[in-house]
């Protein structure tokens, strides 16, 4: 990629950030416009159904298909054709007197150094020793297997969007308590403009309000760009274009009391896993079983079977086949023990996922509880903050306090009410995450 093009990459990115923080500050665009609506499930949905790994599930039940139907094709008669033709410097050839050959009534004829042959082969399976079906097995568990690790990364995503669903939430929170805080120190303004006319006030005691005003206008071209980045996102886990004027509802709140996580794909995987091994297993038990095939060769050509006829003729050859590979008694022992190691392994890893399980799952009941008991008292807070604020607004109208303890007021209850929109959201979301930690569908 050549610099001119990341350039032009970059201020076409640049541009369209600019865009979504002039769309994202302009309430008269929000209103104007008819707000899209999105909820987290729907999302989530949309997530599913359209990131390529939709698709990977397709591809591998259809792999999975293929896979039985080629081991079902080892029943089925095996032809093959053959045909090849050589010339010969020399040929084999038995001399002896032509009265002898008269006397005995033989004639042997003599070799021809042109020769050639067509053969026709059929091969039919009678006994595997029960290779295939277990072969039939060890492919559907692979296919199970593959499919497995995709659902968990399906479920990777789902996580991953909670996460980021629970952020735009705060985020737009945390834009609407500066928008607040800007509209109260405009309102202060005025105030402090009169107290000045009135000699209660400095002139410094304004430029410091518009101070603060410009810091809080830098505060929220930032939340906006945190916000357009993080929209973008969404919509690429979702491939689906979500504007940055959309509504994102808060779900319901939900409480899942069981600890059952079971129903994980990753932990669904171990046991695939372990049954894997455990049909390996019989894989090399059945391998110290013999097989037995029909065959029958057709031929035309010179010489045939005979190979002192030099005539252009048919032959044939009708039998049954028994393969035996006694060298797999050597070692069979060897990759038992292998495959006991994995076994093994499989089941420490499935205990360390289950420790760590438990520890998140005791974690995020911790974070519903403290939010839950939070939330109890954030209105009384906010109605505190709220009135201990309008006192100091009227303070500072009447010269009583200065500018620097308003501002600690204001300060205190736009923390508090971020503080009440942060816990509700966390709180609620805390019960969403548990229902995608169990996966509890």
């Amino acid at each position: 990629m050549s610099k001119l093009t990341i350039l032009l990459n970059s201020k076409v990115y640049i541009a369209k950030l600019q865009l979504c923080a002039i769309f994202i500050s302009s309430p008269f665009w929000a209103s104007a416009q008819e707000c899209r609506h999105y909820t987290l499930d729907e999302l989530v949905y949309n997530a599913h159904k359209n990131y390529p790994y939709a698709e990977q599930l397709n591809l591998t039940e259809r792999r999975n298909l293929e896979s039985v139907k080629s081991t079902n094709s080892e029943w089925l008669p095996q032809l093959s054709a053959l045909g090849k033709t050589s010339y010969q410097s020399e040929v084999s050839a038995i001399h002896i007197p032509e009265s002898l050959e008269q006397n005995l009534g033989i004639n042997l004829g003599n070799g021809k150094k042109l020769q050639y042959q067509g053969e026709l082969s059929l091969s039919q399976l009678i006994y595997d020793g029960g290779r295939s079906s277990i072969q039939k097995k060890l492919n559907r568990l692979s296919g199970d297997i593959k499919e497995q690790q995709i659902k968990t990364s399906i479920l990777s995503l789902e996580e991953t969007i909670n996460d980021l669903f629970e952020s735009i939430l705060i985020n737009k929170e945390q834009l609407k308590i500066n928008r607040f805080q800007q509209t109260d120190l405009e309102l202060r303004k005025n105030d402090i403009a009169l107290a000045i006319q009135n000699g209660i006030s400095l002139k410094t005691d304004l430029q410091e309000i518009d101070a603060d005003i410009i810091q809080l206008k830098q505060q929220e071209t930032e939340l906006t760009m945190q916000f357009c980045q993080k929209v973008t996102q969404l919509s690429s886990f979702t491939r689906q274009k979500i504007d940055t004027t959309a509504v994102f509802d808060l779900p319901e709140p939900t409480i899942v009391l069981n600890r059952d996580y079971t129903n994980r794909p990753d932990y669904r995987l171990f046991g695939k896993q372990i049954q894997n091994t455990k049909w390996q297993l019989r894989q090399l038990n059945q391998e110290l079983m013999p097989q037995l095939s029909f065959f029958a060769n057709g031929y035309y050509g010179r010489p045939g079977i005979n190979a002192m006829d030099y005539s252009s003729h048919y032959s044939g050859v009708l039998g049954v086949s028994l393969k035996w590979n006694i060298a797999s008694l050597y070692n069979n022992v060897h990759q038992k023990r292998m495959i006991n190691s994995d076994k093994a392994l499989i089941r420490n890893q499935q205990s360390q996922y289950e420790l760590d399980m438990n520890r998140q799952i005791d974690n995020l009941r911790i974070n519903l509880i403290k939010n839950r008991k939070l939330i109890n008292n954030d209105d009384l807070i906010v109605k505190i903050r709220s009135n201990v604020k309008d006192v100091a607004a009227v303070q500072l109208k009447n010269g009583s306090i200065t500018l620097t303890d308003y501002l600690i007021k204001l300060n205190d209850e736009s923390q508090a009410l971020i503080n009440k929109s942060i816990h509700k959201i966390e709180y609620v979301m805390n019960g969403t995450k548990m229902r995608t930690l169990l996966n509890d569908k």
